[in-house]
Parts: C-alpha cells; sequence; structure tokens
C-alpha cells in the first residue's frame, strides 16, 4: 500500500503512525531518532526514511513526536487521532543562524530529572568550546570564564564546598558518553597516600600546580565537543537507570549519521584546536559512518613554551540497522593527552615535569525493537577501555648525606647513605582499565486513562590497574623521610579490581487529573559496591497546574563506590633511625641503623559516599516568557577522607663502639624510647555537607522589532560541611616539646565550615536570520560570596603525652605551660580591605568587600550556510576587579576577575 510515497509493509496496523524523514532537497534521511513523548520509547528511520511508530489498541489520545538528526535543527509533530491516516512528512533542515529560530541559550527540559538543563547542536556550536569545562561554565551558579587548559578541570554540582569535599562531589558526579559512564576510578596516579594523605598525594610541579585527578572526577579538558550532538545536565535527582552517581550526571550524547565535512579551528591566546569530521552513509545494507579527529594545543606563556598542554581525539562510531527491529552501533575512540614542564634554562634546579596518558574505548549498543510485545525493546551495551598513565617529576636536589631505609619487611637492620647532590626522580605508571554492560528492557502499559512507561535492567562494571605503579629509583629518590617514612616501589598489578553490580526498576507514569497532565517518575535502584548494598529510591513528580503553569518536586538516594586510589594505597613503612653516624672521612665507617614497621593497610570497609536530595519546582510558560525556579537541598554522607594516625611505636635505645680499621659495633642498652611522631594516614568515610540553595532561571522568546531575546539566571548556594570524625589530632611544635612541655599533640574538635554565594547572569541575543549573524552579551553579577568557620576549633578539648594517654582539658588556659602552646589560631584577626583596618573574631565571616560583575560577548556570523566565523571575549570591558587584604601573616590581593581574553572560531561544512 501507497501513501504519498512512503511504503507501508502488510504488517502495520491502521492505528499506528507512518511517515517519512526527508531533508530539505528531498532526500530520505535514515537512522533519524524519533522519540515518542508520552511513551519514552525511541525508534529510528529506515533507510528510505519511513517509519513506523505503534500506537496502544484504544488509545485516542494526540501522539507527540520529536525527531533528531546530527546537524540537522530538531522537529517536533503532534499527531491526533484523527490525522493517523495521514502519512506524517517531516522535512529537516540544516543547523543555521539563517532559520528563524536558533537556540542559543541551554534550556530546562526533564528527560532525566525535573530541573535537567539541555544544550542542544545549536547551542553547542555557538558556545565554541575548548573542551566540556567550557560547555559546563554555563548552568547557574558558574561563571562564563576563558578556557583554561592548563590545569585539570573537574566539575562540580550544587555545593560550596572545597578540598577533599570537593574531590567527593566531583567524583559523585558522573558523565555518560553514549549511554556509557566515563570512569575514573582506576586512575591511581598519586604518590604515595600513606605518607601524605589525599590532599598531599597528587604530583604536579612547584608552579603549575597538580597535573592528574585521582579521588576524583574526570578531567574535563579531555573530553572535546565538535562531534557531541547534545549535553544533558542533571543537577538533581537523576533516573534510577543511572548507578555510581551520588551528586548528578552529565549525559553526553553524540548521534551516527550522514554528514558533510566539518571543520572547525578556534584560537584563544596561545591555544588552538583544529577538527575534523564526517558522516558517511554506506548504503541500506552497511549503515552509516562517522569518523572524527580533534587535536588541541596550549602554552602557558607563548613566550617561552615551558608549560604545556596537548591532546589528540580521535573516533569511529559504525551504525547499522540490520533490519526493521535491530539496530546496532559500534565505535572506537583513542585520545592521548600530555602535560608537560620542559626544563627552564634559567631554572639550577632542573625541574621537569609530565604527565602523559593514552586510552582506547571500544564500545558497542545493540538494540531491538518489538513494537507488538509487552517489551517493546532490548538494549544490551558493553564497552572496554584500556590505557596508559605516566607521571614523572626531576629536581636537582643539593644537601647534606641522608640516610635510607628500604626494607620491604618490620625489623632492626643496616640503612645506606646516599650523597646530598643528585637529579632527583619520581615517577608513577600506570595502566588503568574498566569493563561495564548493561541489559535493560522497556515495556509499556496503559490502564485506563494511565500510560505506564515502565524501564528495568542490570549493570556492572570493573576497575583495574595493571601498571608499573610507584616507581622508585633507590639511587636517586625524590622524597626521603616524609613524616618517618620513605617512599618503596609499589607495583599496582598487585591491586585486585573493583565490581560494582546494579539492578533498576523505573516507571514513568503519564495520567490526568482534573484535565491536568500528571508525569511522575517513580524508579528504585540496589547497588552492590565494594561488598555494600544500597536502596536508592528516585522520584521525579511534575503536575501541570494550567496551560501556563507547572509544579514540581523530586527525592533521590545517590551513591558512589569508592576508587581504588581509596582502596588500594600503598602500604605504610615507618622508618624510624636509631643511630644516625655519618662519616665524611675517608675511610671511616659510616652507620645508619633503622627500624621499619610495614603497615599492609586495609580499607574493605570503605562504604560508597551517599547524598541525598530533595527539590521542589515551579514553571511558567506562556509562550513568551519561560521561566522556572528551583529551591533544593542535599545531604551528602561518608565523603572519603584521609587522616594523619600516629601509631606511637616503643623501640628499645642501641649505643655502639668505634675500633679503627673495624666496622662500627652496635648493641641494645636494655632502656627504650617511645616514638610518637610516627604516623601516617589512612581513609575514611569521614566528610558531611549540607547544601541549600534556590535557582532561577527566565527566558523570552526573540521580540521581532529588535530580533532580541533576554535572559537571567541566578543562583543562590549554601553549604556548611565538616569532617564527621570526632576529633582530630595535631602534632604540637616541637619547640614546646623539647623544652619540656608535657603535650605531644593537641586534640580538637571537628571543623565546621559554612560557605555561600550568590551570583546572577543576564544576558541578550540578538539573531538576524536575513544575515545569518548573532551576538549575545551577558554579565556575571557576583554579589556575594562569604566563607565562615563554625565553632572554635582553634581551642584543644584534651592532648596527647609522650606515652599518647589522651589528658582532658576542661577550661583551656594559654598560660599553662603543659598545653598552653596548643592554640591553633588567634580568637581575633586584623583585616585591611580598600586602607580599612578592622578587627573581628576570628569566626567571623570572611565577604567580598563588594559586588562585582563583568561583561562577556559572543559573535557569530555565517556565510552561505557553509562558513560560520566566531568571536567570543571574556570581560569584554577588562575591568579588574580586586582588593588588599592584610593579615598578621602579610599582605595579599585578590583580583575577582581574569583579564580580558578572546577566542576566535571557524566552521567550515564542505
Amino acid at each position: 500500500m501507497l501513501y504519498s510515497g512512503v511504503q507501508l509493509s502488510a504488517q502495520d496496523t491502521n492505528n499506528d503512525i507512518k511517515g517519512k524523514v526527508i531533508d530539505v532537497a528531498g532526500k530520505p534521511l535514515s537512522m533519524v531518532t524519533i522519540r515518542q513523548q508520552t511513551t519514552e520509547l525511541s525508534f529510528t528511520s529506515r533507510a528510505d526514511g519511513s517509519f513506523v511508530i505503534p500506537v496502544l489498541p484504544g488509545d485516542t489520545s494526540e501522539v507527540v513526536l520529536e525527531f533528531t538528526y546530527i546537524g540537522k535543527q530538531k522537529a517536533t509533530r503532534t499527531v491526533s487521532t484523527q490525522s493517523r491516516l495521514i502519512p506524517v512528512i517531516v522535512v529537516m533542515e540544516d543547523n543555521s543562524l539563517t532559520l528563524g529560530q536558533v537556540q542559543v541559550t541551554a534550556v530546562r527540559k526533564g528527560n532525566v530529572s525535573n530541573s535537567s538543563l539541555l544544550f542542544d547542536k545549536e547551542t553547542l556550536d555557538q558556545l565554541q568550546a575548548f573542551s566540556l569545562a567550557d560547555v559546563l561554565n554555563n548552568i547557574p551558579g558558574k561563571a562564563a570564564v576563558a578556557p583554561q587548559l592548563q590545569n585539570p578541570q573537574t566539575l562540580t554540582l550544587r555545593t560550596e564546598v572545597d578540598g577533599n569535599y570537593a574531590l567527593s562531589n566531583s567524583l559523585g558526579s558522573s558523565i555518560y558518553l553514549d549511554g556509557f559512564r566515563l570512569s575514573n576510578d582506576a586512575n591511581m596516579q598519586n604518590r604515595s597516600l600513606s605518607i601524605r594523605g589525599m590532599s598531599g598525594s597528587i604530583l604536579g610541579s612547584r608552579s603549575d600546580g597538580s597535573f592528574d585527578v585521582p579521588f576524583g572526577g574526570i578531567d574535563l579538558r579531555e573530553i572535546p565537543v565538535d562531534n557531541i550532538e547534545s549535553v544533558e545536565v542533571v543537577t538533581g535527582v537523576a533516573s534510577a537507570q543511572y548507578g555510581e552517581l551520588s551528586e548528578g550526571a552529565i549525559i553526553v550524547n553524540r548521534q551516527a549519521g550522514r554528514t558533510p565535512f566539518q571543520f572547525n579551528t578556534r584560537v584563544n591566546g596561545a591555544s588552538s584546536e583544529f577538527s575534523l569530521s564526517k558522516g558517511l552513509s554506506l548504503g541500506p545494507k552497511l549503515g552509516a559512518l562517522n569518523l572524527s579527529v580533534s587535536y588541541l594545543n596550549s602554552n602557558k606563556d607563548p613566550r617561552d613554551k615551558i608549560k604545556s598542554f596537548n591532546r589528540i581525539n580521535t573516533g569511529m562510531m559504525w551504525t547499522k540497522q540490520f533490519s526493521k527491529k535491530i539496530k546496532n552501533t559500534f565505535s572506537v575512540d583513542y585520545n592521548t593527552r600530555l602535560d608537560d614542564v620542559k626544563i627552564d634554562p634559567d631554572d639550577d634546579s632542573q625541574l621537569k615535569t609530565y604527565s602523559k596518558s593514552r586510552d582506547l574505548a571500544v564500545r558497542n549498543r545493540l538494540s531491538v525493537s518489538l513494537p507488538k510485545s509487552f517489551v517493546r525493546s532490548i538494549n544490551f551495551n558493553i564497552g572496554y577501555t584500556k590505557g596508559y598513565q605516566d607521571t614523572f617529576n626531576q629536581w636537582l636536589l643539593n644537601g647534606p648525606p641522608k640516610g635510607i631505609a628500604n626494607k620491604d619487611t618490620t625489623g632492626v637492620y643496616e640503612g645506606y647513605y646516599l650523597p646530598g647532590a643528585y637529579l632527583a626522580e619520581e615517577r608513577i605508571i600506570g595502566a588503568p582499565g574498566s569493563f561495564s554492560s548493561s541489559l535493560s528492557f522497556a515495556s509499556v502499559i496503559k490502564h485506563k486513562a494511565v500510560v505506564h512507561s515502565l524501564s528495568y535492567g542490570l549493570d556492572f562494571s570493573s576497575s583495574f590497574n595493571d601498571g608499573e605503579g610507584i616507581v622508585v629509583n633507590p639511587d636517586r629518590p625524590r622524597w626521603i623521610a616524609i613524616n618517618n617514612q620513605n617512599e618503596r616501589p609499589y607495583d599496582y598489578t598487585q591491586t585486585p579490581t573493583l565490581w560494582s553490580y546494579g539492578i533498576y526498576l523505573q516507571e514513568n507514569m503519564h495520567a490526568k487529573i482534573a484535565g491536568r497532565s500528571l508525569n511522575a517518575g517513580l524508579g528504585m535502584r540496589y547497588d552492590i559496591q565494594n561488598g555494600y548494598g544500597s536502596f536508592q529510591p528516585r522520584i521525579n513528580v511534575r503536575y501541570a497546574l494550567s496551560k501556563k503553569w507547572e509544579i514540581n518536586g523530586a527525592f533521590g538516594i545517590g551513591t558512589k563506590s569508592p576508587t581504588l586510589a581509596h582502596r588500594y594505597p600503598a602500604p605504610t613503612w615507618l622508618d624510624i633511625p636509631l643511630l644516625n653516624l655519618y662519616s665524611s672521612t675517608v675511610g671511616q665507617p659510616s652507620l645508619f641503623l633503622v627500624y621499619t614497621q610495614k603497615i599492609i593497610p586495609d580499607n574493605s570497609d570503605l562504604k560508597p559516599s551517599q547524598t541525598r536530595q530533595a527539590e521542589f519546582g515551579l514553571r511558567f510558560n506562556d509562550g513568551f516568557i519561560t521561566a522556572s525556579v528551583f529551591g533544593y537541598w542535599k545531604r551528602s554522607l561518608n565523603g572519603f577522607n584521609s587522616y594523619q594516625r600516629y601509631e606511637g611505636l616503643l623501640l628499645p635505645n642501641y649505643d655502639y663502639e668505634y675500633i679503627s680499621g673495624q666496622p662500627i659495633r652496635y648493641f641494645p642498652t636494655g632502656d627504650s624510647t617511645v616514638y610518637a611522631s610516627a604516623s601516617n594516614y589512612v581513609i575514611t568515610n569521614g566528610l558531611e555537607s549540607t547544601t541549600r540553595g534556590l535557582e532561577l532561571m527566565l527566558s523570552t522568546k526573540k521580540i521581532r522589532g529588535i530580533q532580541t531575546s533576554f535572559n537571567l539566571s541566578s543562583s543562590y548556594s549554601e553549604s556548611s560541611y565538616y569532617n564527621a570524625n570526632d576529633l582530630r589530632v595535631v602534632q604540637a611544635d616541637q619547640t614546646y616539646v623539647n623544652a619540656g612541655g608535657a603535650a605531644w599533640f593537641g586534640v580538637y574538635n571537628k571543623q565546621d565550615k559554612a560557605n555561600w554565594s550568590l551570583m546572577s547572569r543576564i544576558g541578550t541575543d540578538t539573531h538576524i536570520p536575513a544575515l545569518g549573524f548573532v551576538v549575545s552579551l551577558s554579565a556575571d553579577i557576583w554579589w556575594q560570596r562569604a566563607t565562615k568557620e563554625l565553632g572554635r576549633s582553634n581551642l584543644p578539648v584534651g592532648y596527647l603525652d609522650k606515652n599518647l594517654k589522651f589528658v582532658p582539658i576542661e577550661n583551656f588556659d594559654a598560660s599553662n605551660p603543659d598545653y598552653g602552646y596548643l592554640k591553633l589560631d588567634p580568637d581575633m584577626i586584623t583585616i585591611i580591605q580598600n586602607g580599612v583596618e578592622t578587627v573581628l573574631p576570628r569566626t567571623e565571616p570572611t565577604r567580598l568587600p563588594f559586588s562585582y560583575a563583568s561583561l562577556n560577548m559572543r559573535i557569530a556570523k555565517e556565510i552561505k550556510k557553509q562558513i560560520r566565523l566566531s568571536l567570543n571575549i571574556f570581560n569584554v570591558l577588562n575591568v579588574a576587579n580586586g582588593y588588599y587584604k592584610v593579615l598578621t601573616t602579610g599582605p595579599t590581593f585578590t583580583r575577582q576577575t581574569a583579564p580580558i581574553s578572546i577566542s576566535a572560531g571557524m566552521s567550515i561544512r564542505f
């Protein structure tokens, strides 16, 4: 049977919706994704562009279809009951600035969550982003800044925390690419955690900071944007489908299909990026092949090019429709990265640092459509990634000879001495890998007037690292006697594989109550992470109060497992020198007698971090103004942290005698000494935080008379956070201990802090289709930002003596010779801001002395729908907002806005 050129098969029923998708030249478009809003099922157009959308028997409601295709503007069609017999012809236009409507800013769209933000392809093209980090700077609460490519960029969502709290938030903010979670769980590019703790173990250079991102989320600099079709930012409660997240999710989609060649380039300062992509149609039998390559080079200072960042990304995606029911997508991605600090000719220390990596990802997605059965679709995903990481640091040391302990066992033995001057090296070689798989099903049930869209399935993932690990050259060690410990080699191949398992059920219910639409997403997820099981209910509900107003609410729990770096840190070797007898005289013996205690950490009891989140929202849309306001609360528990633990070793004293021409003879004296300063770091679930906030977004449609639309976003966020460990121990100043002070360690209450901020972004977008021209202005306004310490954690509640015996302090007395020196900070501080001196209690909040703003501009011009030129200007007025602050430790100047920065870009289709 033939209707308007659309070939229908005999099995297609009269109740189904039939149609065809074509481009503006009338050519059929295959592999167009067609999403049915009510059932949330997705379908794909056939090789001739035709499609059939099954409709539930007896369903008389209208059906809303969304059509998306790479490089095309999204199309929406509403099909009523009366028009179902008429084939739907959908003409998809190329994304172009000459179209009447162009989406320049992100929009609220609740595909996965009520408060999701969606960046479609046109919006992404407008941003001209060097990496995903530039895209995510456009969500509420973030400031638009010039590309930051010299240091790792990780994501935090809905929080004002810092330090290890921010690391936990970043780790729990997962990124999903084409349905696969990008895992950083096998990243172990850190120095010995047992020696330095989480904060001090990340390797980097003195002037350029850290280069790697263990303990946290993905480095966003490594993800290019040019081959991305859409980005959905889930800051609220995600669907139960998504696991291994506690804070939120970024859903990144790439889509296969026929496209012209597209070349993109952009430049900002000493940074440049080039990319080329092409979508090939291989015919009805072979499907479509998409290829992409991207190269980025960035120098910190173009005058010397000592510090640089380089990135190469390549990708191949092959999509084939094996039949009307079976579709398969196979992809291979290969990426490399190099953070490099070359030797400065003027640096006598010969400092050199690099961090390079490469990784290969192979993924496959198989989907089976069963439109007439209870199980409407089956999806099976499987993916494998394997990487190589090499982090290196060298430094010319010049000092006295050093005693080295290098045994891997517990006991007393003779070490040896190294000369004081040599070129020291440290190196960490990792080979992280991951495997993931998921099997999911979708069903649709209609009971009376209620449509139940069910998705359910299971998934599992693994993380492993079989690299050489921490490589130590015994003749040229970089670090010696840190916390009574020397670095030892640590082979990562000894670390076991981490496994996580999950199962979920998600129901999305669509109904009418009092004639208004109700959409409810009810989900339950159960995960087993590091041996701990956790139930995670997730609820998203939306109800239309009228044609213009909608109210919504959500609640959910999410968890994130510990990483390999948390779970399997290097052992601790506590090295206590017992005799340190170095002789520089030729022929005279030296003796370095040392005791080593080896401690193998056991972090098997680490729980997954957890976040409980609730939000309430209101939306308005009258066709001209679109607005939303969301209030949220979230409580984060069991965050990963490290604390210093003192061992208190009781060791025998040794004496010696020297006879000329013979080795030094040593022997125990019968006495012993307590070495209370011997310590190591251990990992706990010690971090907790509570965040409350309010987000407002408002935008208008384009006003035809001035071809301009307006938008506003504001964000208020307040976080209080503390280490849940009951007490913290801080070593006393050795000067007081040597003078006879009884307190070797001060014991203090947990540290409570609170940060809050209020910022807004006001913008305009002027779009003139006849000229293919868009100019956008936006002002980021920081109204206030403050930090406050809660409580008096600077005063000790007790102390530990030399035998590590706890002695309580009822009322602190600063004149007490036993412990009076334990007070950490003064009660009052003197602050001078812009010439005004203020004396404040230490617990008073530190605030911005003024509100400030930064104006940014984006300009884009399209030529013949094939060439697009763009210009991004950050801090266009080059306003240097900043202030001086003088503390007892000295003056500091804080600059709030970076200098003017310009990015230029060009895109060519051919």
